[in-house]
Parts: structure tokens; sequence; C-alpha cells
């Protein structure tokens, strides 16, 4: 995707397989079917009658009498004794940790009298350095969930606390006294104190065990390096270092292990204009995040991975190797990659199979990766689960031998296949979860858990590492955590925050006693501390361990591939209706999972993008998924989506506006999506989600799909091309080659007007702010998007809204297609407001509702809009909301979430980004109060702040040593639609891509591969 065949129209990016065929141009306006529905469902349409009239005309008036009502009186309750060090009004920050996502990120908690408003990425964590994931950003509104589990419950009857503890101690004490058997069994555990507690708590028990297990596993890897080399851990990865990146199904940048650490240190390695870029091979058969960034792409079937190893390990090892498939001459452009790049190197797989891991161990100490880009000393301590032992713990409930079983932190009724029935043989079951799920409702106790802005914690997410946990609001149900819950179950009455204090004053803490508290307030302060006990791992050289792939070719049918989404993981986050609405990085759909197929298995099951079928595996389980058609995908496989399906998801069916032709997104006693882990597969080292035969059967149905990607065109007609030049692509791209030979994104020459009609009436004399996005930079994990719906109140407005075209995002990420097959290619581009110095949209509100700020934005004033919506027509890039209603904010407690600082709009308004306005103001009266003029960089819009990518950047375009403005003197650097000289003040740099030609060669220019 180079300059050089920009203009060739085969090339030109395309948005979706509609947008490439004109399907999409020739398709009749939504919002004429609306209206046409509207009137056909209502007995309107042609009636002509006096009775139709004054049925509209009411629904009208009424809808108009509705937005005029007077705002509700609310009163101000004064602080009778404030609080220390809190000043009503001002934000104060803490340091904690989210786990959202598998890997705990470092989070500074924005707070505002006495509650959290926001999360941040905490820069000083030396793991996430920052960067904060879409999971861990949208934690927040899971703390103000009211549907969170409020105590415990005791076969479903209320039950407090201290008659729990007493009931749980009989159960315990019972079990231990008749020789029983206590199991515990939790999602991975790295937290020193709490694996202290639950040594104690084992201790205190006949026949006590504890089991690790994750949904998202990595246990394979895991046993595969206990066999490779001697050590059961997974490798600290270091893709700074990395040379050459080869993937096999690893979505790195997405959802596989620790993605904002990956991220941070992908982009440290790929700085196009040192001329080092790392070359991101990436071999897989669903189209992933990851994929979308690789240098070059090509679709492999996961059955076929273990034999393309095993033929790259030939190969380096110097023999005659056979590489079979289309895949063929790109396995070997790889492998000449990384043997030219020895010891600089990165193989990694996402496979959940011993076979296929033990190859990449394999391949990966031949080209003398370990130590380099790979460290087992200081292994990674995330995702510990072993699925060795789940089979052993089914078997023991199933003969009834199991007296107590402990659940926390996973749900494996929900993510297991039958597990259901091994536990229901259990005794007594416990379970500890923040809300009602598939294991909670066969308890004999459900016990509520605190959420991970309310407790005291430790995590060592790195060996030697430890990240810290403290609250930042009281608990706002009557939760515990798991440490808590097991001290108090052995006698031990210590607070939670006492046992995590005490087990560091006992364990860690070398200095003198005096000096412990300010030892670990330090900690706190910085969200993380050393372990001063730790000693580095010893690993064995790496040993040959023979063992055979387990993910056999399909027998018939479809192969099946399960994967997981970035917003809703394994589940863990269906609850969250920020991320359900977060359209996928890849597919850009919203509140539903769906069966992925290839464009040529699609055209030959004779379906499309939005027919129901069935898929049915072997073992007798059904699916009926709607279907989506997927460029890029491998042919000859189905994929889905993992973590929909979840109890308790049926409360989504009334989010969004209710109106008269109003549909619900979830359907009477539905859930949101399908659970697809019925069809994870047994094996004998634990469940694979790749390898499955699927039958799939047309249902003659069809199902609304509610897409964000297809809603607007940023193509400017071919005929409105300045004088002398062709019309520009939105989202461009170069190589290395073509820019270190001066080719940037602009080589051919900038567009500029003969003649202008603007008077350059804006004069700047102060700060002029501007925005930088680095599309080389930017993995399109959407975090961004999640950032800026919770600084600035940005309602959920459901699938319905959606497919109506009217999500409320202020900024969104336009995916980009080009090429087809293994030649396909995927930009993204984020998308906001571009406050134009010469804005259409200013020119033509009726009420100066939109103007230009002697700073340069563009300004929205909520208080004048009248709803005309003219401003929205005329901005040529579609990043103006309407509030087409006054969105529900009737759960207090969720309301707790909104940022104080930022309007919540009302019906009738138009609203956009506003590059937070807010922060602005805030950093320049900071700056004035303590005296110190601004420093670039001490404004971070909300976007910018937690890109794990760093590729947003902000700043001072009048300051010409400003990061932004330094940026876009760059020759990479260019505005989108420039051709109508609307002069934007947000620049973009195209992405480089460090790929190589046709027959597999480097592409010449390359600093990092000569």
């Amino acid at each position: 995707m180079t300059n050089s065949k920009r203009h060739n129209e085969s090339t030109r990016p395309w948005r979706s397989l509609e947008e490439k065929s004109g399907a999409l141009a020739a398709a009749p306006d939504l919002n004429e079917e609306i209206r046409q529905e509207l009137l056909e469902d209502e007995g309107l349409l042609g009636s002509g009658s006096r009775r139709s009239f004054l049925q509209l005309a009411g629904f009208g008036m009424a809808a108009t009498m509705a937005s005029c009502g007077r705002a509700p009186v609310r009163k101000v309750i004064p602080y009778l004794k404030a609080t220390e060090g809190l000043v009503p009004g001002k934000f104060y920050w803490i340091a904690t940790t989210s786990k959202a996502c598998a890997n705990g990120c470092g989070v500074l908690a924005r707070c505002r009298d006495g509650r959290p408003v926001k999360l941040e990425g905490n820069p000083s964590h030396p793991v996430t350095k920052g960067g904060l994931c879409a999971s861990c950003q949208a934690s927040l509104l899971g703390l103000y969930d009211s549907h969170r589990i409020s105590s415990v419950t005791q076969a479903g009857a209320p039950l407090d606390w201290a008659n729990a503890d007493q009931a749980i101690r009989k159960s315990l004490i019972e079990a231990s006294a008749a020789g029983g058997k206590v199991r515990v069994l939790t999602g991975t555990l790295n937290g020193p104190s709490t694996l202290g507690v639950l040594d104690g708590f084992l201790a205190a028990c006949a026949d006590g065990g504890h089991l690790a297990f994750d949904a998202l596993s990595q246990s394979a890897s895991l046993d595969a390096h206990e066999r490779t080399h001697g050590l059961r851990v997974l490798p600290r990865l270091n893709f700074a270092a990395a040379r050459s990146i080869v993937s096999f199904e690893a979505d790195f940048l997405g959802t596989w292990r620790a993605v904002v650490e990956n991220a941070k240190g992908y982009r440290a390695g790929r700085e196009p204009e040192a001329g080092q870029m790392s070359r991101h091979w990436q071999f897989e058969a669903c189209m992933s995040l990851t994929g979308t960034r690789a240098d070059r792409r090509t679709r492999l079937a996961p059955w076929q991975v273990a034999d393309a190893l095993d033929a790259m390990a030939e190969l380096v090892e110097g023999r005659a190797a056979a590489f079979h498939g289309s895949a063929a001459e790109a396995l070997k452009a790889a492998t000449a990659d990384l043997m030219a790049n020895r010891g600089h190197g990165l193989v990694v797989s996402g496979l959940q199979d011993l076979g296929v891991q033990v190859r990449v161990n394999r391949l990966n100490a031949l080209l003398g990766n370990y130590g380099s880009t790979l460290d087992l000393t200081r292994p990674a301590l995330q995702q510990q689960g072993d699925e060795r032992g789940l089979a052993r713990l089914e078997a023991e409930l199933l003969a009834g031998e199991v007296d107590c079983l402990i659940v926390a932190g996973c749900n494996p009724a929900y993510d297991l296949p039958g597990f259901d029935v091994a536990l229901a043989k259990a005794k007594t079951l416990i379970t500890l979860s923040t809300h009602v799920d598939e294991t909670s409702a066969l308890a004999t106790f459900a016990c509520a858990a605190l959420h991970d802005l309310e407790q005291w914690d430790d995590a060592e997410l790195v060996s030697g590492l430890v990240s810290l946990s403290q609250p930042t609001v009281p608990p706002l149900k009557d939760g515990r955590s798991l440490r808590e819950c097991l001290a108090r179950w052995i006698g031990d009455k210590r607070s939670d925050r006492d046992l995590l204090r005490e087990w560091w004053r006992a364990n860690e803490y070398a200095g003198p006693a005096a000096g412990f508290e300010a030892w670990f307030d330090n900690g706190l302060q910085h969200g993380h501390i050393e372990r001063s006990a730790t000693k580095a791992r010893r690993p064995k050289d790496f040993r040959a361990q023979p063992v055979t792939a387990g993910i056999a070719a399909p027998q018939g049918g479809l192969g099946l591939m399960l994967y997981p989404k970035v917003g809703l993981l394994d589940g863990r986050n269906a609850h969250n209706p920020w991320l359900q609405e977060l359209p996928d990085p890849v597919t850009k759909m919203t509140w539903d999972n769906y069966a992925c197929l290839g464009p040529n298995t699609a055209a030959g099951e004779g379906v499309a993008t939005g027919d129901m079928v069935r898929l049915t595996v072997d073992s007798g389980a059904s699916l009926e998924l709607p279907v989506l058609v997927q460029p890029g995908q491998a042919e000859g496989l189905v994929a889905v989506a993992l973590g929909y399906g979840r109890l308790g998801t049926d409360r989504f069916a009334k989010v969004g506006p209710e109106w008269i032709q109003g549909r619900d997104t979830v359907a009477q006693d539905e859930l949101v999506g399908v659970n697809a882990a019925v069809f994870a597969r047994k094996t004998a080292t634990g469940y694979a989600h790749q390898g499955a035969s699927v039958q799939l059967t047309v249902l003659g149905t069809q199902r609304d799909m509610a897409c964000t990607q297809d809603h607007h065109s940023l193509e400017i007609p071919k005929h409105l091309a300045p004088k002398g030049h062709e019309v520009r692509d939105a989202a461009r791209s170069t190589t290395l080659a073509a820019l270190a030979a001066g080719h940037g994104a602009h080589a051919d020459g900038a567009h500029h007007p003969s003649k202008d009609l603007w008077p350059d009436d804006h004069e700047y004399h102060g700060h002029r702010w501007g925005m930088a996005v680095d599309m080389s930079a930017c993995t399109g994990c959407s975090a961004c998007v999640i950032s800026c719906q919770a600084e600035n109140n940005v309602p959920v407005v459901g699938k319905d809204e959606i497919r109506r075209h009217r999500e409320m995002s202020w900024i969104r990420i336009d995916r980009y297609y080009q090429g087809e097959g293994d030649e396909l290619e995927t930009l993204h581009q984020p998308m906001m407001c571009q406050h134009c110095t010469q804005a259409p949209c200013e020119t033509v509100c009726p009420v100066l509702a939109t103007m230009h700020s002697s700073e340069g934005l563009n300004q929205q004033v909520y208080n004048r809009c009248v709803g005309t919506r003219y401003c929205a027509n005329n901005c040529p890039y579609k990043t103006r909301r309407f509030n087409w209603f006054d969105y529900a904010h009737e759960d207090k407690l969720q309301n707790m979430a909104l940022n104080p600082d930022v309007t919540v709009r009302s019906r009738g308004v138009m609203e956009k980004c506003s590059m937070c306005i807010q922060r602005i103001q805030e950093g320049k009266a900071e700056a004035q109060r303590t005296g110190v003029e601004y420093e670039d960089g001490s404004i971070k819009t909300a976007c910018q702040q937690s890109c794990p990518s760093d590729a947003i950047v902000f700043g001072d375009l009048n300051d010409p040593e400003s990061r932004v403005s330094k940026l876009l003197s760059k020759d990479r650097a260019y505005t989108v639609l420039d051709e109508i000289n609307v002069r934007p003040v947000v620049n973009y740099l195209a992405r480089v891509t460090n790929g190589t030609d046709s027959t597999g060669t480097a592409s010449t220019g390359d600093a990092h591969h000569g």
C-alpha cells in the first residue's frame, strides 16, 4: 500500500466488501428506510387521512413539549467537617491496579469529592508505562454497577456476613474432621499476600488443594517450558529488542498476554524516521488486531502450524525443509528473516496446544532468542493457570469426593463445557464474584467480591515486581476480597488492609521497624514495589522434547476457531455496556457475536452477512448465529467470538432510548450473543479453542447487525479534485524503503489552492492547539475510544440506535482494507473533530452555537444549540453527534461515573470532540496558580493519555519546539481531505510498513535488515 499505487483504482482503500463492490453506494438511505418503516408499521403511509395527520402531529407535539420541561431542582449539601487534604471540586490521584484484563494494568485513578471519575495509565509503572487497555479504562463503570452482588446469599436467600462466616466455618471444620477434601479453584493468583493467606488456609484443612484456571489460558506454553527448560514459567517478551517477529495466531496487540506492555515494546522497535523497524510476519486463520498491523500477513489454518514450525526449524538447522501450501513462500521468507537476525528474533504462538508450543520453544532456542527477546530468569507471572489439574478436579467432583469447593475469580460453569454437572456434585459450593454468573447460580453460598477499585491488594506481574492496589472509594457493596474471606474462615479476624501490610512487614521488609510505614506508603504512592527476596530463576538449556501436535484438520465440514474480543475477552466484562457497545476493532460490529466466514466459503455456503446459520460440532452442541463475511479470513473455517451469552446480560434489553419505533437491544428472555465456549474441545492437556469440525446449516432467516463502519464516506468525487491534482486517500501508507528514498505521504506534492475565498481572519497570539496521529504507531486497540467516552460522559445508545447510524462516540477508528487474500493490508485511522481553521460547520449555524476560539479550537456552545443539524450536514468528516433523545440517567449509582467537569448534554443538542477543553482550562489554571509557564506535554487529551502505543500527540502549534510541531514537519504528515481547504489542525502521519516484495525479498532501504 505505497504511494506509487495509491491512484490505481484496483488498490484504493475500501472499508467493507459492500463498499468495494459498489453495493453500499447503491443501497437506499437508511433514514428513508426507517421513515418508511415508521409509517408502514403505524398504518400511516399513503392514507392521507385526517386521523393519520393528527397522529403524526400529536407525536411531534409531544416530543417537542417533552424537550421543553424545566430542569429538576438539585440541592447542594456542604461539608460539616471536610476530610483532611480533600478540596471540594478539585481532583486528586490514587495509584492502584486494574484487573479488568488478564494482565493487571497500573492505574492512576482520577478522583473528585471522594470517588473516582476517570482511570489513566500510571506513567511510573515499569510494565505498562502509562498505557491502559480498553477493558481497564471501562472498569470504572463496573465499579458503579447497581447489578453487582450486594452481600451473601445462601441457596438464594440473603444472609449477612457474620452468619455466612459461621456457617462456612462449620462446613470447613466438619470436612477437616472427617478428612474430607477442600478445594480452592481460582483464576491466576499472583499476589504474594493472598498466596500467603491461601497457604495458611490450606494448611488448616485435612486435605486441601488449590488449582488456578484461566479461561484465556497459557497452560500449554507453561507446560512446554517445563518440558524444554525445566521451569513452568512464561517468558517475559521483549518486543523492543526484536528485529524480526513471527507470530502464529498470537494476537499480542489485542488479547494475547500483556497487550499494553507488548504494544509499548512493539512501538519502541518501530521508528520509521530512524530507519530502524522490526519486521512483523503474521500467520493466522482469522483476521486479528495484530494481523492488521503486520508487515506481511499470510493465512494459515491452525492445524497447519505444527508442520510449518517443523519445516522452519529444519531450515534453520541447515537441513532440507519441505514447505507446503499457499503459505510456503511466506514461511521461507520469514525463516530467512529470522536467520538474518539471530538473537534478535521472536517467535510466538497463541495456540493452546502443547505440541505447537514445544516447537515454538525449539525454534527460539535454535535462533538464540532466549536471553535477548525472551527472558526466563525474570518471567511474566500473569496467566499461570494449570489445565492439567482440571481433569483431576472434575473426576473428584463427579465421584462426590469434594466436601467443600471455593471458586473465586473464574466462572468454570460458563467456560468449560459440562463442568456445571461436576460443580453440582460438591457438597458445599462457595463462590466469590461481583455478579451472579453461571457458577454462582449453582452455589450454596454466593458471596459478593470487591471491585478492583475498592480493595487492598498486590499482584506480582513480573517476577520481582509487584503492582499494588488501594481503595479509591469505600466499598459500595458489602463485599470482600478472597484474602479476607480465607482468613476469616480459619479464624483470623484482621482487616484486609492489615492482612496485606502485615504480610509485607513480616516477609519482605528488611529495614528498621519504624521505617516500614513510610517504605510501604511510598510503594502505594507509586503503585508498585520491588521484592527484595526474589531471586532470578535458573532455567536449563533447551532440551528437545518431541510432542505430537493435538490440532487435527477437520474431517468433513468446516474447521472451528474460537477467539476473544478486545472488549469482552473471556466474558468477564460482559456486564459493561461501554465494552458491549465498543465496535470490534476488526469487524466494527457491536452488541453481538457472529459466525465469521471467508468470502469464498460464504459464497460456497450461499450466505451473506446477516444470514442466520446453525453451527453443530461433533459433541452435539449447536448454536445459532448471524454470518459475517470477513475479508482476510482463511477459507474452510468458521470463527466465533468468546465472551458472549453471559448470564444476566438480558439486563440490556431496554438499554438505549424508548420511543415509538425503538427496538430492544436483546429480545425477551435472550442474552447478548451466545456462549461459544460450549464448542471448546477437551484434550489430554486441557481445553482447546481450535480444531473441532463444524457442520453449518443455513436457516433461511436474517438478523439485523449493528455495524459502525459504513455510515459515511470520506472520499472526494474525482471531478472535485484540485486542478492538476488527483483525489487523495483519507488513509495513506508508504514503505520504509520509499520513506528512506524521500517519498513520504505527500512526496508527489501537497494540495495548495491557487485562490482562497476564506479571509485569514483567525489570529492566534497565544496558544494554538493541534494534534498529530501517527498511523504507523496506532494499533487500532480502541483504548482511546473508551477513554474519551469515560472522560466526556458519552452515553450508551444500544444496538437499535447504532443500526440507525446514531452512535454517540466522539472518536471513531475507521478501518480500511486494500488488496485481497494474502495481499490484504489494513489501516486504522482514529477520526475525531478536526477543529478546522476554516470550519464549514461554523458558517451554517444560525445561532453561532459552533464557533472558533482564540486558541484554534472549534467549540460547541450547548446552551445556544437549537438542533438544526446544519453543522453535521456540512461536516466533511462526519464527526458530529446529535442527541436524538435524553439518554437514560435514572441509575443514581451509575451516575457517579459521570465526569463533573463535562456537561451532560440534553435532547436536541449537537456534540463532538472538544479536544478535552476542560483539561486545557485546568492545565492553564494550574500553571497560572503555580506561576509556572505551560510546558509542552503537560496537558494531555483523554485519548492521548492512555494510548498504549503513544500514537496521539497534543500540543501548541505556535511553539516550534513542541513535539506536535516537530511531528507535523515530517515527510509522512498530511491532513485528511486537504482538497477542500478547510485546514484541519489534526494531522496524520502515514503508516510505514517494513515489508517484502512478492518473492519474499526484503525491500531495499531497510537499515535494520541488511
